[in-house]
């Protein structure tokens, strides 16, 4: 069913409830007032009966009968009945024999009217009953205003009827007015809603046009054009969801591709090694020193690849780090001293006031060994790294690792943080290619950043730019 249908049917019942009401109050107030107003017209009718007989001659005081009276079984006309002391009929205008009963006449004697249904030639008649004296004439008796009860239900038939056809006159004129009147006002939702046919056949990014007036169908038509927009950035959003998860995927198979590849090397080599011994037992001593040799060499490497491999994996997992507050000033000169020993041919320049930040001390460190480490392959026996570290706001602080060794060449400024990836002089020194973007996570981490670039004496100079974390 249509809503223009269940809206005109909804009218009409309402109309009709309204109807019901009303004719139902009319029909009650017709039913009481009927025999109120029959009553005050009999009423009438005898008291103007009374001033007849008041004014009438002796002679009038005779029984007489009209030629045409009113029958009651038949004619629903008013009729006037005049009584003697006695209760005998004087005079009547209808009626074969209306008689009155002796209590009704004797209640009209002590309170000077009386109002009563009576049985009159088969009939019930309503009577209104009142005395009249003629003190001159030594005379007194009655008259009665009569007419039948039958009136009051040809009248309250009439009312019934007129209420049932105006009822369905209103409710056919009220069907109608509804039925166009809805057709009028759904106009704009019609329109609305082949304009969102169209909306939905349209490139994307098509919207309703403004309702000119700022009413039901002014507020659906922004709704539906927020609905629209809401629904273009949540597909957006899901586009921009997939492409990372795909981004995501993407890389984690390079990932394990790449590390595969890395593992394959050391464990080739192990096993080599491994089986040349067990097939060998006999072996020069020189041939099984350098077999154990690379075993060890290949068994350190492989540890180091996995450990990176590890925390890089706790790094896309979102491991937390953890903060306390760490002089970062006092971690370089102390990573500074313990590099320095360990390399003693190169010069460390180490330089930074205190620096205060809420920052994982540990991973600093290794952030800082790698860049050192990775300055350290890249220089000659007696080159030099300086290191210097400085606040920068706040809550901030920036650190720098440069050296003069052999430079990055510059094509491969912009992959070196990628994993596994190696520009030429770094393959000639051996690595898995990890160490960058562990240090490039680190950053991150601490809510920074990490770039490279070459300095003015042609090494490397590598900047790392930090800020507190909670």
């Amino acid at each position: 069913m249509s809503i223009r249908a269940r809206i005109t049917l909804y009218g009409l019942a309402i109309v009709l409830a309204v109807l019901t009401c009303f004719s139902a109050t009319i029909w009650a107030l017709v039913v009481v007032g009927l025999p109120g107003g029959q009553d005050k017209r009999l009423a009438a009718r005898a008291d103007e009966a009374v001033q007849a007989v008041d004014a009438a001659t002796a002679d009038s005081f005779v029984a007489s009968r009209p030629l045409a009276p009113v029958r009651p079984a038949t004619d629903d006309d008013m009729f006037v009945v005049v009584l003697d002391g006695t209760g005998a009929v004087l005079s009547t205008t209808g009626g074969i024999r209306p008689a009155i009963p002796t209590a009704l006449l004797a209640r009209a004697t002590g309170h000077g009217t009386a109002v009563g249904t009576v049985g009159i030639d088969g009939v019930p008649v309503r009577v209104c009953v009142k005395p009249w004296h003629r003190p001159d004439l030594g005379r007194d008796g009655f008259v009665v205003a009569a007419q039948p009860v039958r009136q009051q239900h040809s009248d309250l038939a009439g009312v019934t009827a007129v209420l049932i056809v105006a009822a369905l006159v209103t409710l056919v004129a009220a069907a109608v007015a509804i039925w166009l009147v809805v057709r009028r006002a759904l106009r704009p939702l019609r329109e609305l809603t082949a304009t969102a046919d169209e909306v939905g056949r349209s490139p994307e990014g098509s919207r309703l046009p403004p309702a000119p007036r700022q009413d039901d169908v002014g507020r659906l038509t922004a709704s539906f054009n927020g609905m629209l927009d809401r629904l273009e950035e949540a597909n957006r959003r899901t586009v921009e969801a997939h492409q990372r998860t795909a981004a995501a995927l993407a890389g984690q198979q390079r990932f394990a591709a790449d590390a595969s590849h890395e593992l394959r090397t050391p464990l080739t080599t192990i096993r080599n090694n491994a089986g040349f011994l067990r097939a060998h037992p006999d072996a020069a001593e020189a041939d099984r020193a350098a077999a154990l040799a690379d075993l060890e060499a290949e068994s350190v490497r492989m540890s180091r690849l996995v450990d990176d491999l590890l925390t890089l994996a706790r790094g896309d997992g979102g491991a937390p780090l953890s903060p306390s507050t760490v002089d970062v000033g006092a971690l370089v000169q102390e990573v500074c001293r313990t590099a320095g020993a360990q390399h003693p041919e190169r010069r460390l320049h180490c330089s930074g006031p205190p620096c205060v930040l809420r920052a994982d001390a540990d991973a600093l460190t290794r952030l800082l060994w790698i860049l050192l480490d990775n300055a350290v392959r890249h220089t000659g026996a007696d080159g030099q790294i300086w290191v210097a570290v400085s606040p920068t706001g706040p809550g901030t602080a920036m650190l720098q690792v440069s050296d003069d060794g052999e430079g990055i060449p510059p094509h491969e400024l912009s992959r070196i943080f990628e994993r596994f990836h190696q520009a030429e002089p770094a393959r000639r020194h051996g690595g898995a290619g990890l160490g960058l973007s562990i240090a490039a996570w680190i950053a991150h981490a601490h809510r920074g950043s990490i770039s490279a670039a070459n300095n003015d004496r042609g090494g490397a100079i590598f900047t790392v730019r930090l800020s507190s974390i909670s």
